[in-house]
């Protein structure tokens, strides 16, 4: 049992902060760190602007580490345990700090979530989850301080104002998002923030503020970034075979979830084959890399983090596989490239719908992932680049869609 607890949440993340920060010093001269971290720091961060590009490896890895440690901190600190949705929101994070989030566009809605717990007086611990993933509209920030085309002595106080006060509507905004996709859309939190995204893209072009396309993307570090993922994928399994040597006779019964929302793996099948999921879902992650030539940048190992990341909340390979493949085939039928960057963002991120197959199949999988790649090429332009989880809007689209015409064949069960 003492192996157990120490070998969970409470070490694992805090390894993966003290790694990244570690190899950031050894990659470049503290300077120009320091000089690529500004340069992250005041960037718009809207969709697609990938740090690696803006800012280099090393501040990019200093900016993963940065804000791991401020919200574990913060976890550690409110004494909250690292189940499956905080394990998701944590990793969530640290792969979305590669390209759209840092302290400066997080805080303020960390704040505003704040508030809205102190003025209605909640645990601040009941909303957590929320504040974690609550940073995928940090672009709104960013976008308002710097990029905005206002002075800074306007900007940046009217940047911050705009975050604490979507932090502070977002909790019951959420709440109600989720009957929209009937809880089949694991990034609930990024369709809810989409709704909002479109309507902050909406009333900056009616003050004449255009907010233009952005997409930055470096696949310099290609394989320094491979052999990471590789690294933590490994570490994932080993930790899982040290808590418990017979963890994969356990693991059959995280195959057997649907993945609907709210599936905590670490809850319902124990830590060891939690962490097992998320080695596995590392390293399918990775084959596809290397079966498509997928070149790591940013958004991509952004999307492999958090593909791990919710390994331990709803996603596994029996569910999200179909939901890869249907993405795929869409692009590979139409005009894109199937190691474009839009199109390996969706095979990754698509893995919202993943819930889908769980529940009715691989094949129904297979085509909520075929349409889910053209509804998002969609819907992007309509929310300005704002909300970082696109695909996760364009998902409880596609599942508002999907679920209820399945329900109308289903035969009434008891």
């Amino acid at each position: 049992m003492r192996i157990k607890n120490y070998l969970s949440g409470k070490i694992v993340v805090p390894f993966v902060f003290i790694f990244l920060f570690t190899l950031s010093l050894f990659l470049d001269k503290p300077m120009n760190t320091l000089i690529g971290y500004f340069n992250i720091l005041t960037s718009s961060g809207l969709l697609i602007s990938d740090y690696l590009h803006i800012g280099g490896l090393s501040a990019s890895l200093f900016n993963v580490a940065s804000l791991l440690l401020v919200y574990f901190s913060l976890i550690n600190h409110l004494q909250i345990k690292v189940t499956g949705p905080i394990f998701a929101g944590l990793f969530t994070i640290a792969g979305f700090a590669f390209f759209g989030k840092n302290l400066v566009n997080t805080l303020p809605l960390l704040s505003g979530i704040y508030l809205y717990s102190l003025y209605h007086k909640i645990d601040i611990r009941n909303v957590m989850i929320i504040i974690l993933f609550s940073t995928g509209i940090s672009p709104l920030v960013s976008f308002t301080m710097f990029d905005s085309g206002i002075n800074l002595i306007y900007s940046i106080p009217l940047g911050i104002f705009l975050g604490v006060f979507t932090g502070f509507i977002l909790p019951p905004f959420v709440a109600h998002t989720v009957k929209f996709h009937s809880g089949y859309d694991l990034y609930n939190i990024g369709f809810a923030m989409g709704i909002l995204a479109l309507i902050y893209t909406a009333g900056f072009k009616a003050f004449g503020i255009i907010v233009s396309p952005v997409n930055l993307i470096s696949v310099d570090y290609h394989w320094i970034l491979f052999s990471v993922l590789l690294l933590f994928s490994a570490s994932f399994i080993i930790i899982a075979y040290m808590i418990d040597n017979s963890v994969h006779t356990a693991y059959t019964l995280i195959l057997e979830k649907s993945g609907r929302l709210v599936t905590d793996f670490i809850r319902e099948a124990g830590l060891a084959p939690a962490l097992l999921n998320i080695g596995l879902m590392g390293f399918l992650s990775l084959i596809i890399v290397l079966v498509l030539n997928i070149k790591i940048s940013g958004p991509v190992i952004g999307g492999i983090l958090t593909v791990m990341g919710f390994s331990a909340f709803g996603k596994h390979p029996k569910n999200s596989v179909p939901v890869m493949l249907g993405v795929t085939a869409a692009a590979f039928l139409s005009h894109y490239t199937l190691n474009s960057a839009s199109v390996v963002i969706a095979i990754f991120f698509g893995t919202a719908l993943a819930p889908i197959s769980g529940k009715y199949g691989p094949v129904i999988g297979f085509f909520a992932g075929f349409v889910h790649f053209f509804v998002v090429q969609a819907t992007s332009p309509f929310q300005g680049g704002f909300d970082l989880y696109n695909n996760g809007f364009a998902a409880g689209f596609v599942a508002a869609v999907f679920v209820p015409i399945l329900e109308s064949f289903r035969k009434e069960e008891e």
